[in-house]
C-alpha cells in the first residue's frame, strides 16, 4: 500500500500537480465573480430570494469569510449596475465565468497525456459543463433551501432544529460537490472516460473538500496571524484556499488516471500469467 501511495504521488509531482493546482486555484479566483453574479441573478429571476441566503450561507461555510465578503460585495455592485453592461459587457462576464472550466480541462488533459481540444470546441464543452454545473446548482439551492426552512419550522426544539439543518447542509453540499466533480471529471478531459472511471477520485475529491470546508475557521485564524496576508486582505486568502482545494481536485483526476492504468495493465498481465 504505502508503494501504491508513492508511485500515486509520485505521478502528481512529475505532472508538476501544485503548478496545475496554480493554474485553475487562478482562474478560479477570475471566475469567482461572474459565477456567483450568475448564480445569484438566475436565483433573484426565479424569485427565490430564500435560496439566494441559503448560497450565501453555503459559500460562507465553504470560504473564508472576510474574503467572501469583498466578493459579495463586488457581486452585488456589478448587480447594481448590470443595465448599464450591455451586450459586450454582459458577454465579457460570460467568457470570464469559463476561465476555471477551461483550466480544468487543461489540467486534466495534461494528467491524462492528452491534447486540449481545438479552442471553439473547447470552450464550447466549458459552457456546456458550466451551464449544466449552475442548473443542478439552482435545483439543489432551491431544495436544500426550502428543506432546511421546513425542518425549522417542524422539527421541535432548538437542538433538533440546529443538528438537522446543519446535517442536511452537509448533505446537500456534499452531493454538490460529488456531482460537479463528476462532471468535470468526465466531460472536460479529452480521453475516452466513463462515470464509473472518475468515481474514486470523485468520491475521495468530495469527502476531502467538504471536510475541509470544516476547518475553514481555523484556516482563517491561521491566516490572520500572517501580517502579510492580513495587508494583501480577502482576495490573496481566498487565493490560497482555492489553492488547496485545486490541488485536491487535480489529485483526484491523478487518481481517476492511476487506478485505470492499474486495471489496464491487469488485463494485459492476465493472459501471459496464464501462458505462465
Amino acid at each position: 500500500m504505502r508503494l501504491r501511495k508513492r508511485a500515486l504521488l509520485s505521478k502528481f509531482f512529475a505532472d508538476r500537480g501544485t503548478h496545475l493546482a496554480a493554474m485553475v486555484a487562478y482562474f478560479a479566483l477570475l471566475s469567482f465573480v461572474p459565477l456567483v453574479f450568475l448564480s445569484l441573478s438566475l436565483l433573484g429571476f426565479a424569485h427565490r430570494a430564500d435560496a439566494s441566503d441559503f448560497l450565501v450561507k453555503e459559500l460562507s461555510r465553504a470560504f473564508p469569510s472576510s474574503s467572501l465578503a469583498s466578493i459579495l460585495t463586488l457581486v452585488h455592485r456589478v448587480q447594481d449596475n448590470a443595465a448599464a453592461l450591455g451586450i459586450i459587457g454582459a458577454v465579457g462576464l460570460l467568457w470570464s465565468s469559463l476561465s476555471l472550466f477551461s483550466a480544468l480541462e487543461s489540467a486534466f488533459n495534461i494528467v491524462y497525456g492528452r491534447p486540449n481540444r481545438s479552442f471553439l470546441h473547447g470552450k464550447a464543452v466549458a459552457f456546456a459543463v458550466m451551464v449544466g454545473c449552475l442548473v443542478t446548482l439552482f435545483a439543489s439551492l432551491v431544495v436544500g433551501a426550502v428543506g432546511v426552512e421546513g425542518l425549522k419550522h417542524y422539527a421541535p426544539g432548538f437542538v433538533s432544529n440546529f443538528v438537522v439543518a446543519y446535517g442536511v447542509s452537509v448533505v446537500v453540499s456534499l452531493s454538490g460537490v460529488f456531482a460537479f466533480l463528476v462532471a468535470v471529471y468526465r466531460l472536460l478531459t479529452n480521453a475516452p472516460v466513463t462515470v464509473p472511471d472518475v468515481l474514486p477520485g470523485a468520491v475521495a475529491a468530495a469527502v476531502a473538500l467538504e471536510a475541509s470546508f470544516q476547518v475553514v475557521p481555523v484556516f482563517v485564524r491561521l491566516a490572520d496571524v500572517n501580517v502579510t496576508l492580513r495587508v494583501l486582505g480577502g482576495p490573496v486568502i481566498l487565493l490560497l484556499w482555492l489553492y488547496a482545494m485545486a490541488n485536491v481536485i487535480v489529485l483526484g483526476a491523478e487518481l481517476n488516471w492511476w487506478l485505470a492504468e492499474r486495471r489496464a495493465l491487469a488485463v494485459v498481465t492476465e493472459p501471459l500469467d496464464g501462458l505462465a
